[in-house]
């Protein structure tokens, strides 16, 4: 009876201090981080009083036993830890703080809970994503309890609403995973929250299950690719080569949330490979490596995983084909000597030899194959980085070539010249240095020796003659001796008899010369055509051969006599033969007809004047070969003296000849 009496009185005074300006906070928030029995509890709540000063007092009542089992004083902290031993875990405590604010106090809402159900596991944390397309794999930190729990999830693509569901997990030491499925091509934000599995026959009725807090939100690119890498090399400084690589910034889509690069150096086999890797956020990277051959594994590392690995592989300065090496290596602080066999002159093999202990050549000679080249790095350790001092190829015992020269052939042959070109003999067949080639020309009982440098594939031959057969051989030498032929037979072309080159070009001159004045001629001979108008051709009077209405139509033979003579004279002397109706006739033309008589009438008189007028006027039909009299017939007798002419009809054509006066 007294303690609900107590119980009255605190909520009166609550009440009272509210009035009176103490503001409570909220309701206590009381939990363990997992569902471990010796796990200690934490109860916090919210301040909602600006005041400084003001001091909290947790209570905690056992409502079946009727007393407090905790009374704490927190001070001006906002939590308190409770000691498990303190605690009744497994049946219902009502909780709650009171606050104090100088004299006046206030108490916050209660909670009625059993504390063995108050499990609240931090938020959880995604270790790993890993996009495939359209399938999201999310690796998730285990609670420390290692205890089966309940996940939710939301996700959503930027700007749209939140989708969410729920999963569990089983209890087990390795981490959590699930998989979401995604649109294609999309980017996505995601969150996590997780929830203990409670005991059901404990917590069935807890109205207080609680969630952990929201992971941070998370965005999820899409899966990256391997950008393209390039490199060169900047400078060579003291036996070091200075190397820049640089790479293409991936896109958009597949940089959301960040990118880094991961790049782990080797050089192989005198350095030892790194387990370091240099992370950069750069899209640039310098190192420096030595002549020999280097080894640089680039990956790209976005949120939902890595790219492929890619294997960037520098090769060696380009290998010498002679040097002479020292008989000796010294010794330095560190030294790297490396040497392998070069099968094709250029490529080494993949077993490469290195040996950091000091050796002498001899020593090295001793572990080689004879007649096959070796190629050897000498490296020193300088300022904690390898430097290469020498590197030059070696035989530990050299041989003649074991075949000639390949594809000999000639070229550009004259008369009196030609040109000789082989391919190299490869490498592996030289079995030694080639000091040079040997070439033995020989034609018309002469044969001539020649050197040509090792590296030449190319010899011009003068001096030949035309028509004559030459053998050409070729041999390569070593200091071991020379190695087998390769032979060419040819045969020059003989001087053809003709024309000088000077003689061809002269005539391709004249020729065009010829050519272009026939050109002009012709253009010249068009343009005055359209310059000068043509002679018009003679114009007949149709008026002359305009036949009367009642004439016989069937009368259309022309009479054509042998001859036709047309004489122009002196109009003032009369002719002897003329009679006076055709002196008459004629007066007016001026001119005198001269005819045969084929038929006459029966008083001797001409029988039709048209006859006349035809030998005077020919058929129209005679494709424009007619005369056209002078009009009008006005000379001077001077004139007619000097100009008098002859003109004939015969076969449908006019003649006219010119008849000197006396």
């Amino acid at each position: 009876m007294g303690m609900r009496v107590a119980v009255l009185l605190l909520l009166v005074s609550v009440s009272l201090t509210e009035a009176a300006g103490c503001i409570p906070t909220t309701s206590p928030r009381c939990y363990k981080n997992s569902t471990n029995q010796e796990e200690d509890f934490i109860c916090e709540w919210d301040k909602r009083s600006p005041e400084e000063n003001q001091t909290h007092t947790l209570y905690i009542w056992d409502s079946e036993k009727k007393s407090f089992i905790m009374c704490a004083n927190s001070g001006t902290q906002s939590k308190r830890y409770i000691p498990l031993e303190e605690l009744i875990i497994r049946r219902k405590m009502d909780i709650w703080v009171q606050t104090q604010v100088g004299n006046l106090t206030c108490n916050s809402s209660k909670i009625s809970v059993i504390l063995e159900c108050l499990v609240k596991y931090s938020k959880p944390q995604i270790t790993s994503m890993k996009r495939t397309t359209d399938v999201l794999t999310l690796k998730l930190d285990k609670p420390k309890d290692n205890k089966g729990v309940i996940y939710e999830i939301r996700w959503r693509e930027r700007g749209f609403t939140w989708q969410n569901t729920t999963f569990e997990t089983e209890d087990s030491t390795s981490k959590d995973s699930y998989k979401l499925h995604l649109k294609k091509q999309t980017i996505y934000q995601i969150q996590l929250r997780r929830q203990a599995k409670l005991q059901p026959h404990l917590c069935t009725d807890s109205l207080n299950a609680l969630w952990s807090d929201w992971s941070p939100v998370v965005d999820v690119p899409l899966e990256i690719h391997l950008p393209l890498v390039r490199w060169e090399e900047k400078k060579w400084t003291n036996g070091t080569r200075h190397i820049n690589l640089s790479w293409d910034e991936p896109p958009a889509e597949e940089s959301v949330g960040g990118v880094e690069y991961r790049l782990k150096v080797t050089v192989w086999p005198c350095e030892k490979p790194k387990r370091k890797e240099n992370v950069t956020l750069n899209r640039t990277y310098e190192t420096s490596i030595t002549y020999s051959e280097a080894r640089i594994s680039f990956i790209a590392t976005n949120k939902v995983g890595s790219s492929d690995q890619q294997e960037i592989i520098i090769p060696a300065v380009k290998h010498l084909s002679n040097c002479d090496k020292p008989s000796n290596i010294t010794k330095a602080s560190q030294t790297c000597l490396e040497w392998y066999k070069l099968e094709n002159g250029e490529n080494r093999t993949s077993a490469v030899n290195s040996s950091f202990a000091e050796r002498s050549f001899k020593d090295i000679e001793k572990g080689v194959e004879k007649f096959v080249r070796h190629y050897y790095f000498l490296h020193t350790m300088r300022k904690k980085r390898l430097q290469t001092v020498d590197m030059c190829p070696f035989y530990s015992e050299q041989g003649a070539p074991l075949k000639g020269p390949g594809n000999v052939h000639s070229s550009n042959v004259t008369p009196e010249s030609a040109v000789v070109n082989w391919l190299s003999i490869p490498v592996a067949e030289q079995r030694g240095f080639l000091l040079h080639y040997l070439i033995w020309i020989s034609g018309q009982g002469i044969t001539t020796l020649h050197n040509v440098q090792a590296n030449e594939t190319s010899f011009p031959i003068k001096n030949l003659h035309p028509g004559v057969s030459y053998t050409v051989s070729i041999a390569g030498e070593t200091i071991a001796g020379k190695g087998p032929n390769s032979t060419l037979n040819f045969e020059t072309p003989s001087k053809e008899m003709g024309l000088s080159w000077q003689d061809q070009i002269i005539l391709s001159v004249c020729v065009v010369a010829l050519m272009c004045t026939i050109l002009c001629s012709v253009a010249v001979r068009r343009f005055r055509s359209k310059l000068m108008p043509e002679v018009p051709s003679p114009v007949i009077d149709t008026a002359e051969f305009i036949r009367t209405q009642d004439q016989d139509l069937s009368q259309r033979t022309e009479e054509v006599h042998e001859f036709v003579l047309l004489l122009r004279q002196d109009l003032s002397k009369p002719s002897e033969n003329e009679t006076p109706e055709q002196s008459t006739l004629l007066k007016g033309f001026g001119l005198v007809v001269f005819e045969e008589e084929d038929e006459e009438d029966e008083e001797g008189e001409v029988t039709d004047l048209s006859s006349m007028k035809s030998c005077c006027y020919p058929n129209p039909s005679y494709r424009g070969q007619t005369l056209q009299l002078p009009d009008p017939f006005h000379t001077t007798d001077s004139a007619l003296k000097d100009n008098d002419t002859e003109s004939t009809y015969r076969n449908g054509l006019f003649f006219e000849s010119r008849i000197l006066g006396e």
